[in-house]
């Protein structure tokens, strides 16, 4: 087998598949969501039938759109034909439009130079017949243009569509029973503005010819120079007159006095008829004269009844709007949507409405001003304290809490009450709590309790210790004392043997002494016998000498005595 060449090996290789050719493509993206939007309408730009009592069972009403140019209206679909051949809108003739235009707004552009940014008007009928030719009639929007009356055409098809109810909501601050058209506040204060107007321009001229009065001045008094001197109003200017005294000013008494209690009175009867008094501006420094707070407060809020009237007039008209939002969204709603909502992306489905037949629309009034409903939603959150404090926590959760700080939140205008409280219900993309409950902070009183508790039980330690090695000192003390007692107690019995034997020697002694007194005693007496026997014998013995010597001395005595008697018996003789 031949060796092939390079050149032939080459040439015998497969041919390199050509390389791809890249490019940088960039792709957007573009979907179209269906809005409901409320659009406020003049009230020259719509009307309804004569004899109509509101806007649902009207039999007709129209609106006059006057704000989309022609561009606008060729680019929604409507015959470019029709709407070019619509005249310009300019506004000129209703004087609604007028009164109402400051800076000459209301006339329309120059057509000539873009006509399609020129105005161009279009009714929207709303009129309720039988266009089938069933004997049924029902509620149809016609689309017209300008003046002429001629039916629009739009997407190719004449602007005739059947309609559930007429897209419009009408309010009126003070309604009239039975009417569908009400009164302004213009209505009831034109006449007593005008009155008002009558009074200040009449009060005016009188001071104007009070400031400026009239002269008097006789002919008989007037000189060549003194006309042209009156005809000269300036201040310290001179009057020339042949005689002093000649002029005579016409005073024009000032009727000014009677004037102003008739505007005060106008302005009293302008409060009652609206409403808006002073003490809804601002309370009256004359008001808290000798007035206590809750009469202040009586009058404030009987000021304020007229402008809640209002406010809740207009409210009905605002739940009218809202049914018929949410009648437009049934009605349309063809896909799932995800909407802000509360401040969280909440997915919404309208489909799921087509069986919502019943709602029910409230309308944040009658529950007070602001004032009130704080007041209002500070009892309940007391009363939930209550609650919390008396441990009945069953009926008051972190759900019921976090309801009552959102509501106040809101009452003090704030819309999203997450930027200040945490939803307790709030999950995170886990599916977990993002706030899990957090067990409450322990009550100060419960923790002065338990500290108060726990200083208690060390202070009863601290006294068992000290009672204990008390009770250890007293009994060593005890044993000290019984030893002490014991050693006293054998000192004592010593002492008291010793004693014992000392006092029974002693008593020996004080009976040897006491015999031996007694002996010497016996010894005394019985010498003292017999002395006294010795005594009693001398004694007998000299009383018996005595008394012979007595005896001898007494028979002396008889006889002298004889003599004696024996003497005198002589004498006498």
């Amino acid at each position: 087998m031949d060796a092939m060449t390079p050149a032939a090996q080459l040439a015998a290789l497969p041919p390199e598949a050509p390389k791809p050719i890249t490019h940088d493509v960039t792709i957007t993206t573009t979907k179209k969501l269906a809005r409901a939007r409320v659009m406020g309408i003049p009230p020259e730009e719509f009307g309804v039938e004569r004899g109509a009592r509101d806007i649902k069972s009207c039999n007709y009403a129209f609106h006059d759109i006057v704000t989309k140019t022609e561009g606008q209206l060729i680019a929604e679909g409507f015959d470019a034909t029709q709407i070019k051949a619509l005249g310009v809108y300019t506004g000129n003739t209703e004087s609604e439009t007028i009164a109402r235009d400051s800076v000459n707004e209301h006339t329309g552009g120059n057509s000539d130079v873009n006509s399609a940014a020129r105005l161009v008007r279009i009714t929207e009928h709303y009129v309720r017949m039988d266009y089938e030719g069933n004997g049924r009639p029902c509620l149809y929007m016609v689309i017209t243009g300008s003046n002429q009356g001629e039916v629009l055409k739009k997407d190719g098809k004449d602007c005739i569509y059947p309609i559930d109810v007429i897209p419009v909501a009408s309010t009126t601050p003070i309604p009239i029973p039975h009417r569908f058209f009400g009164r302004s506040f213009a209505d009831v204060l034109i006449p007593v503005q005008q009155e008002k107007t009558a009074l200040k321009r009449g009060a005016l001229d009188n001071l104007y010819l009070h400031n400026n009065p009239r002269v008097e001045v006789s002919e008989a008094n007037a000189g060549p120079n003194t006309l042209d001197d009156l005809l000269v109003s300036r201040p310290g200017g001179v009057v020339r007159t042949k005689t002093a005294g000649g002029l005579n000013w016409q005073v024009v008494p000032d009727i000014t006095g009677s004037v102003y209690p008739m505007m005060q009175y106008l302005d009293a009867e302008t409060e009652t008829r609206t409403g808006i008094s002073k003490q809804t501006q601002g309370i009256d420094a004359n008001a808290l004269q000798n007035q206590s707070a809750t009469a202040v407060a009586q009058v404030f809020s009987a000021s304020q009844m007229r402008i809640k009237l209002v406010a809740r007039n207009f409210a009905d008209g605002v739940r009218d709007i809202f049914s018929l939002l949410h009648h437009v969204i049934r009605s349309h709603g063809q896909e799932k949507q995800t909407v802000r909502l509360r401040n969280k992306w909440v997915p919404i489905d309208p489909r799921g409405w087509k069986t919502r037949d019943d709602m029910t629309i409230n309308v944040g009034l009658g529950t007070g001003g602001k004032a009130q409903q704080f007041a209002q939603q500070m009892a309940i959150a007391n009363v939930q304290k209550e609650l919390l404090a008396g441990g009945k926590a069953n009926l008051v959760g972190d759900r019921e809490l976090y309801n009552t700080a959102a509501h106040l939140t809101k009452i003090m205008g704030h819309k999203n009450p997450d930027q200040f409280f945490n939803n307790p219900e709030e999950k995170g993309p886990d599916g977990q709590l993002k706030h899990p409950p957090v067990p409450p902070p322990e009550d100060p009183k419960v923790t002065a309790l338990k500290l108060k508790a726990q200083q208690d039980e060390k202070a009863l330690t601290m006294k068992a210790e000290i009672e204990k090695l008390q009770a250890q000192a007293d009994i060593a003390t005890q044993q000290q004392k019984t030893q002490a007692e014991i050693a006293l107690a054998d000192k004592k019995a010593d002492l008291e043997a010793k004693l014992a034997v000392l006092e029974f020697q002693m008593k020996e002694r004080e009976h040897e002494l006491k015999v031996m007194e007694l002996n010497h005693k016996m010894a005394a007496q019985q010498q003292l016998h017999q002395h006294k026997v010795k005594e009693s014998e001398m004694g007998l013995i000299t009383t018996a000498v005595t008394h012979d010597a007595k005896m001898e001395q007494s028979a002396d005595a008889h006889a002298a005595k004889m003599e004696q008697m024996k003497s005198k018996d002589k004498s006498d003789d």
